[in-house]
């Protein structure tokens, strides 16, 4: 009997780690799974080019850079998003995960794949780019949303509003993870600390210059790139603050290891955010966190640090006050920011990913390689005839790798209007079901 080969896993992103304008935590978390999943099957991830882009393997993952950074950082998200469908009618993998892109979270890469698609939304920006350009984002984002039936979702607020746009889908709440240092110190009396991409109103830079300016004796680092029209309107902002603040540019590696070390505390004034992997980057490090009240920030929990009203400049500052005032207090929300990062261990999260692949491949998809890659044939008719055996490997794997990890997660069943059994199947193996 000849082994079974190994499945095609494709992942597409536009944002990729060696991007000079993005190169942020989406990016990283792609990154991170792609390794995870290549241990298994051959794995290729698609993204945006950028000045300096090589196409090569990296991790055991083979990444292709689609022919789109000559139209710039913005006008290339949307000729990658028009691509990557383009793509799928000459690449056939057995599962393709895409990472939703901006200005719309969502494509056609659904209607022409012959695989699996699942939509990995790191951010839904339709309703903010309805905002901001007065255009119907949103209508077409959640007309998008319909046609994918397979999601994976940071946060339960994004599961309930595609769940909402598409009713029949399942969706899996995975929130990001990394590697947790081994040991850490207690906050330091360094400077506060913005650790992100530049997009200044996006991430509320705006904002966090404005409690800095009003406080004269508050020192603050900022450490990203953007594109140089946002950089450009950073160091406009920032102008007449001296020393005070330092534009720090992109870090990575030992200089981003010692900022986190070397801050007092780290600040995340976003106007919009789906999970912010910096925000558990500092809280992995023992140092507390302020934010402004988003929901969907609700993971850090309120031993973490400081909430403050939703944009509100000056209660952000205050917030920055007193925890630079208050080194005790400082202390006790460091120490409980790092046991919340315990529940979001980088190798539990990427388990789950792994799991949801299996499940999604299914024992007869991934044992035999003359079966075809098309998502109709995912229930093998003899596991239709019959219902009471025990859940196949890959369901397993998901509930083992689930109650693993100490983060909440939710699955919505796919429906099938061709086999009422098939949907029972799913219904009894999914799990808990938001309405």
């Amino acid at each position: 009997m000849s082994p079974a080969r190994r499945r095609r896993v494709v992942l597409s992103i536009y944002d990729d780690l060696g991007n000079p304008h993005y190169g942020g935590g989406g990016a990283a978390v792609v990154a991170r799974v792609a390794a995870r999943l290549a241990v298994e099957h051959d794995v290729t991830v698609y993204c945006g080019s950028y000045r300096g882009a090589v196409s090569g393997w990296r991790d055991g993952v083979r990444y292709v850079h689609l022919p789109v950074g000559w139209a710039g950082p913005r006008g290339g998200q949307i000729l990658f998003t028009l691509l990557v469908p383009l793509m799928a009618l000459v690449v056939r993998p057995d599962v393709w995960i895409e990472s939703l892109t901006p200005p719309v979270s969502a494509s056609l890469l659904p209607l022409v794949a012959r695989c699996p698609v699942v939509g990995l939304v790191q951010m839904l920006c339709g309703a903010d780019m309805a905002r901001r350009y007065g255009l119907p984002f949103e209508a077409v984002e959640r007309r998008g949303l319909a046609l994918y039936r397979h999601f994976v979702v940071l946060n339960d607020v994004d599961a309930r509003l595609v769940g909402a746009a598409s009713p029949r889908a399942r969706v899996t709440v995975i929130p990001n993870g990394l590697d947790l240092p081994a040991e850490v110190t207690d906050a330091a009396d360094g400077p506060v600390l913005f650790l992100g991409r530049v997009d200044v109103r996006q991430k509320g830079l705006d904002l966090l210059l404005a409690a800095v300016r009003e406080d004269p004796t508050l020192r603050l680092d900022v450490a990203g790139s953007g594109t140089p029209a946002e950089e450009a309107r950073l160091a406009e902002l920032a102008a007449g603050l001296g020393d005070r603040v330092r534009l720090l540019g992109r870090v990575d590696g030992e200089a981003k290891e010692e900022l986190l070390h070397g801050c007092s505390l780290m600040v995340v004034p976003s106007r919009y955010e789906t999970f912010c992997l910096t925000a558990l980057e500092a809280m992995a490090h023992g140092r507390p966190v302020v934010t402004f009240d988003l929901e969907r920030l609700g993971w850090i929990g309120p031993g973490a640090g400081l909430t403050v009203p939703a944009f509100d400049a000056a209660a952000l500052g205050a917030a920055i006050r007193r925890l630079s005032d208050d080194r005790a207090l400082r202390t006790e929300l460091g120490r409980g920011a790092r046991a919340r990062s315990l529940a979001f261990d980088r190798r539990d999260v990427e388990a789950r990913y792994d799991a949801l692949v299996a499940d999604l491949l299914g024992p007869d998809r991934a044992s035999s390689p003359d079966r075809a890659s098309s998502p109709d044939r995912a229930a093998a008719p003899d596991r239709a005839a019959a219902p009471d055996r025990a859940a196949p490997p890959g369901r397993q794997r998901l509930r083992s790798a689930e109650s693993r990890a100490r983060v909440s997660s939710e699955s919505r069943p796919t429906a099938s209007a061709r086999s009422r059994a098939a949907l029972a199947r799913a219904a009894r193996w999914a799990g808990p079901v938001r309405r």
